[in-house]
This record gives structure tokens, sequence and C-alpha cells, in this order.
């Protein structure tokens, strides 16, 4: 079944005209013929089951049906704080970490980030980096829409990370496993996971972490690219949890 991620509101019993990428995705690349069905998202957790009605050139419309009980998110939030590593591998980063089930995005401008996106190229990068979420969401059957959020200064840190319940810290230095870590901080949901960049934190950076409150892990003794230690994070976390496998 077809999922699809409309950002416009809709609800059960109404038609609803799509355009733009939407319209372009079902009639161009799915190329979908009316009476089709397809599971519709709102991207906060529901549903939708949903028909082709009528296509054209320019729209498609869609008949919204009932509301589905699905829920295939995680029961813990991992949230993503990713020093921006150099090139374009942050948005393998962004398609692979949402297929795993991670629930935000916050790039970070740490003192070794190399590339900083800022200025004039944010806007663009941030449409194109929701783009590659959104497909790989609606791939890998999520029901909600993990976030981007414009990339975050290191002054910014010691405000932002308040807002969640668990600060863990994948870091080659540590002597803890993310059991020793996760067995210590109980049930809260909203875990921030944070990963340096190619070269590490600096030796300041590392303390002002453990002075905020992060709890340093180890992935084991060999040292992880930044682009590969977040999802690798991600993924043990949500196994030990009981997300990914038994």
């Amino acid at each position: 079944m077809t999922n699809l991620f409309v950002s416009q509101p809709f609800k059960e019993g109404e038609e609803v005209f799509l355009t733009g990428e939407d319209h372009h995705y079902l009639y161009r690349v799915l190329r979908v013929s009316p009476g089709d069905k397809l599971n519709l998202l709102d991207g906060k957790g529901g549903v939708f089951l949903a028909e082709i009605k009528e296509l054209k050139k320019k729209e498609t419309l869609i008949g919204v049906g009932e509301k589905l009980q699905v829920s295939n998110e995680p029961g813990k939030k991992i949230h993503l704080l990713q020093a921006l590593p150099k090139k374009d591998r942050f948005e393998y980063i962004l398609e692979k970490g949402t297929e795993i089930g991670i629930a935000s995005f916050f790039p970070l401008h740490s003192r070794r980030t190399i590339k900083k996106v800022e200025g004039k190229n944010l806007s663009g990068k941030l449409e194109r980096w929701q783009n590659i979420i959104k497909n790989a969401a609606q791939q890998s059957g999520r029901t909600v829409l993990p976030q981007i959020k414009a990339p975050l200064e290191w002054e910014e840190l010691q405000d932002f990370v308040k807002g969640f319940d668990v600060l863990l810290w994948a870091w080659e230095g540590s002597g803890n496993s993310v059991q020793d870590v996760l067995k210590v901080r109980g049930e809260e949901e909203n875990i921030l996971l944070v990963i340096g960049p190619e070269g590490s934190f600096t030796g300041k950076e590392e303390k002002e972490l453990l002075k905020m409150g992060f709890s340093d892990f180890s992935l084991g003794k060999r040292i992880l690219r930044s682009d590969t230690a977040g999802l690798v994070a991600a993924t043990i976390i949500l196994h030990l949890t009981g997300d990914l496998g038994e």
C-alpha cells in the first residue's frame, strides 16, 4: 500500500485536491489510476485509508476514508543532535535515520565543523533535507514524519538540552556501554543523542557536554565515522528498548 504524507489539513469523509509535489509523486512517479487505494498520513500519527477519485495534469482528487489504528513509531523517541559532517553525508544520515526510527534531527555547528550551513543556502537545504526525510518515511512505513531543524550553534546548546529527558553522548573515550547509561536513566521518553564531528569534539566541548548533563558511552573498540556512529547508536538503543528485534 502506498503511503503519502501531506501537509494540507484533511479529515475523514472529505475529498481533497493534491497539487504540487504530492500530485507529481502520484501522477508521474507512481502513475496511479482512479480507484487505487493508498494510506494518507497527516505526519502527526494519523493514518487514513484513501482512494484516488480523479486525476488531472495538475491535481489529484482524493477521497479520505476511515482513520486506521496504525502506529509504527518507537516507544522511545530518539532525537539526533548531529555535528554536521563534510560533503553530503548528512543526507545519508537523514535517510537511514528515518528508516531506523529516529524522531527528529538537529544539525549542529561545533568548533570542528568543516562545512557550515547558513545564510542564503539554509532555506534550500532545509527543504531538501525535509524531502529526503519524507521520502524515507513513506518508504519505511513511518506514521509520524520526523522533523529537521535549522543548525544549532554551540552557544545555544545549554538552553536547548533542557527540553529532553535523557542526554546521551556517543564518545570513543568513554568507559561506559550503552546498557550502562540506559539502566541508570529510567523510563523517560525523549532521548537526545549527540554525535561529534570528524576529529571528535574539542577538549573544551567535551567538558561542556559533561557539565550540561550528558552521559557518555562507547560503541566499542573501533572508532566509527561521524555519519555511522549516530545510526549505530540509535539502532542499539532501539533494540535495547524493544523497538528493533526481540
